[in-house]
């Protein structure tokens, strides 16, 4: 399932009142595809963290789903991000990275069939028991993603997910 998000004159500013989003307004609806594109700098990665529930609307109202979700934690908006960074575990293998928030989600279950699924999907089984550190950016990059994938959020939120791919994927 996914969800409808919907954006209605959305502000954010960061230190020294420099409005780094200026009353966005836009609406996605469930199963599209929406692809912002801007200079760095210009609040892109802003506006999906405010989605995610990891940065605070300053002005304005998020619905997800027709519901107020200004106020959502982060755990109850069902979104999966990847972030620019990756921001994978650097201790645990591929594996436990994609698998991690699978735990989190439903302690006492195996999540390796979902892991496996996922791998096979995207054609990093060969990863799986390496580490971030042993991985090029682009391996991490679809390691990121296959956490994200795993969890079958009814959103994904990417932040320059195609920057370290290779072309021929």
């Amino acid at each position: 399932m996914t969800r409808a998000i919907s954006l209605h004159d959305v502000s954010k500013a960061y230190t020294r009142g420099a409005r780094v989003v200026d009353r966005l307004s836009l609406d996605i609806a469930p199963g599209e595809f929406l692809v912002l594109l801007g200079p760095s700098g210009c609040g892109k990665s802003t506006v999906l963290r405010m989605i995610a529930g990891l940065e605070d609307i300053d002005e304005g109202l998020l619905f997800l789903d027709g519901e107020y979700g200004n106020d959502l934690p982060p755990s109850e908006r069902d979104m999966a991000m990847v972030f620019q960074n990756f921001a994978l575990y650097p201790s645990m293998t591929s594996r436990d990275n994609i698998g991690f928030p699978l735990r989190i989600e439903a302690p006492g279950t195996d999540p390796a069939p979902r892991v496996d699924a996922t791998a096979r999907m995207l054609g990093i089984e060969d990863l799986l028991d390496r580490f971030p550190a042993q991985l090029s950016g682009g391996e991490r990059q679809r390691v990121a993603m296959g956490r994200a994938i795993a969890r079958h959020p009814s959103a994904f939120l990417m932040d320059e997910p195609l920057s370290n791919l290779d072309a021929k994927l």
